[in-house]
């Protein structure tokens, strides 16, 4: 059985003012953004998409996913869902990501079932329309070391591929080594279902696979997984990227909104470049520079002439940079809602300025689910320290204090120190009131006396603490089991860590489950028993 329970991310530590603006008052960043998230502002949102997206990026936007899908076993429910895309009343809910080895963090799962759960609230609210959730693949990306390896139980394991370019095309036969680590951590066979969600990453290149294997854990509910490394879709852009390369009218867009968050003391996420576009071609991403009046690819220079006739022939080897791909993504799909982590939606709110010289609408922002998931173990740990699941949120050294008062017979009566020193204190002023020589020498001694009683305290603590030293160190190792490396569990552990005990598809119904998308407070998913005793 297990419990949920919310905590407004107000009172937690792991948020600063500024992220709380983007979860709780999108109004008061409204220069940055668009509409502010909300259900009230759907109808707005809609209509302002509608105006823009036609008919005709539809039936691309269908033939590109019916492409895709098409080799993709148990694939119905995608197909209809596609279909879906053709009816002007319907519209998509958006999150992407790296392909991270078999998804990396937890946070990869969340942001995705955040995502399917939010198009199914909407659909409550508005059954005449239809919400497709849309996990955009980044398939371009060519940062590898940034997904290739993958954390479990304390060991790293690597994708040692050996190979360079846009991730989505690279080879997948070295994962299998990886696979087989896997098994032999879980100490399970061929034929389990953990070796079959792990043999689902599986295609010609290592986008199909990671595709194929989203789809596996999440196709029946309906989620759709867009890679937009496609010719059909790039040709959409022709228009735009041309006026990247002739005007670099993104760059201007973003230093323009730069200085406007600088003077609003606001970070800036993202770096930009006069160029905001790479070049693709075999197994080269390359950026693409000018220098005087020539444009860089490599070792190849290109007139002007030149490579914006490379991009009427190829536009497929043209791939935009973090600054370009939300306009992509926002201007081939009937997009509402884009849905982030806090470093996504800082540099969303770096963009408003190429939506708007681009007369593409911009979507809302609505930040992810954040959990932190106690399993049994963790759970019955912290009971047995007098600890509730809210109060392993809190700072170790308050823990600490919590759990020394717990087991202390003698603690410190610490309301009676002060009363004491309060009383000292005005009984002293009180004896020389009319003796003003007296008043300054008698500060500096009540002073002594207060750092000396906050001496002794220190010390009689320190001592405590060594004679609780066996609770300390319990609570030391479930604190890192929860927050690893002092980070966001979320952050560091991948869904398979919670799967010993249970399968990878009971483990993302009970993270569906547990995920509230209209809620802006942090989730705490707590396992009280092993239900599959």
């Amino acid at each position: 059985m297990n419990e949920t329970i919310s905590v407004s991310r107000t009172k937690l530590p792991f948020f600063s003012k500024e992220d709380l603006d983007f979860i709780y008052n999108q109004e008061s960043i409204s220069e940055f953004i668009g509409l502010p998230f909300g259900t009230q502002q759907l109808k707005n949102q809609i209509n302002l998409k509608q105006k823009h997206f036609n008919q005709g990026l539809r039936e691309t936007l269908v033939g590109s996913l019916k492409e895709n899908y098409k080799t993709i076993s148990e694939n119905k429910t995608a197909l209809e869902q596609i279909e879906l895309l053709r009816d002007k009343n319907t519209f998509t809910v958006t999150t992407g990501h790296q392909l991270c080895l078999y998804g990396g963090p937890l946070y990869f799962f969340i942001k995705i079932l955040h995502t399917i759960r939010l198009a199914e609230e909407l659909k409550k609210s508005n059954p005449e329309k239809n919400f497709i959730p849309v996990f955009w693949m980044a398939s371009e990306d060519h940062d590898s070391e940034e997904i290739e390896s993958l954390t479990l139980f304390g060991k790293t394991l690597t994708w040692d591929h050996g190979q360079k370019g846009a991730v989505g095309k690279f080879d997948t036969k070295a994962i299998d080594a990886v696979r087989k680590e896997l098994l032999a951590l879980f100490r399970t066979d061929e034929n389990s279902k953990l070796a079959n969600s792990l043999n689902a990453l599986e295609g010609k290149n290592y986008g199909d696979a990671f595709r194929n294997w989203v789809h596996f854990l999440f196709g029946s509910k309906g989620l759709l997984v867009l890679d937009a490394d496609q010719t059909a879709l790039k040709k959409e852009m022709i228009p735009a990227f041309e006026r990247e390369l002739r005007t670099s009218f993104s760059n201007q867009c973003i230093q323009k909104t730069n200085e406007a968050l600088k003077a609003a003391d606001r970070k800036r996420q993202i770096h930009s470049r006069e160029i905001n576009l790479f070049y693709m071609h075999e197994d080269v991403r390359t950026r693409i520079l000018i220098e005087g009046d020539r444009y860089m690819v490599a070792n190849t220079s290109y007139s002007r002439g030149e490579i914006i006739e490379l991009l009427h022939l190829f536009p497929e080897r043209f791939s935009p940079n973090v600054a370009l791909r939300p306009l992509y993504q926002e201007s081939i799909l009937p997009n509402l809602c884009y849905i982030g982590g806090m470093a996504e939606l800082r540099y969303w709110s770096q963009l408003k300025g190429i939506f708007l010289s681009s007369e593409v609408p911009f979507p809302m922002l609505q930040m992810r689910t954040n959990l932190l998931w106690i399993d049994q173990s963790a759970f019955k740990n912290s009971m047995k320290l007098g600890l509730t699941p809210t109060d392993l949120l809190k700072p170790m050294k308050d823990l600490q204090k919590k759990v020394i008062a717990k087991e202390d017979p003698n603690p410190i009566d610490k309301e009676k120190v002060t009363k004491a020193l309060t009383l000292l204190s005005d009984t002293y002023k009180n004896a020389i009131k009319n003796d003003l020589g007296l008043q300054a020498w008698l500060g500096s001694e009540l002073k002594k006396i207060e750092k000396n009683q906050a001496a002794i305290e220190s010390k009689i603590e320190k001592s405590k603490k060594t004679s609780f030293d066996g609770k300390i160190k319990k609570l030391t190792n479930l604190k890192e089991r929860l927050f690893p490396d002092q980070k966001l569990q979320e952050r560091t552990q991948n869904l398979l860590h919670f799967c010993n005990s249970k399968g990878i598809d009971e483990r993302i119904n009970e993270l569906y489950n547990a995920i509230d998308p209209l809620s802006n407070d942090f989730t705490v998913l707590i396992e009280k028993e092993n239900d599959s005793k």
